[in-house]
């Protein structure tokens, strides 16, 4: 299992992702056991310093953006498809086959002194080039106090598999 870090801010969302139903467990026959069976509405967003992008982007010559995810040279846990989603306004075009589908990833996001375990969902297509959207089956806003009025600076680490270049 490799492992890539992302520094960042805990930020405002664009509140938009709260109106796409992310199936839960027994909803997903390829999701790992410790996927949730629910997830909480909407996504918390960390957006990335420009410096805290991680070096193995750079080792292997991708852009220092969150869109290099949609590569899929870092490997996730396992993929949603873009019809098991409920209101997915993503859809395949012919340039981007599998935009909608989603890779994800199990995390743990740093802030406040607090480990998080967590997930994070990126939508291949998706429009966000600076914020990953981390997913749970908890509030984490709300759960751990982290304000909707003020950025909270964090690190969130990714866990996959890389591709051999």
């Amino acid at each position: 299992m490799d492992k890539i870090t992302f520094k960042g801010s805990i930020v405002n969302g664009r509140s938009r992702h709260v109106e796409l139903y992310v199936p839960g467990r027994n909803e997903l026959p390829a999701a790992p056991t410790d996927w949730p069976l629910k997830l909480c509405p909407g996504s918390l967003n960390i957006k990335i310093n420009s410096n805290g992008y991680p070096d193995e982007f750079k080792n292997r010559d991708l852009a220092e953006t969150v869109k290099s995810l949609d590569s899929a040279l870092f490997k996730a846990a396992f993929e949603i498809k873009q019809n098991q989603f409920g209101n997915n306004l993503l859809t395949p075009t012919n340039a981007i086959p599998n935009r909608g589908d989603a890779q994800v990833w199990k995390s743990t996001l740093k802030a406040n002194n607090k480990s998080i375990s967590c997930w994070v969902l990126r939508r291949y297509g998706s429009g966000l080039a600076w914020e990953l959207e981390v997913v749970s089956d908890l509030n984490i806003r709300n759960e751990y106090g982290f304000s909707i009025d003020k950025d909270c600076p964090c690190e969130i680490e990714l866990f996959g598999k890389w591709e051999n270049t």
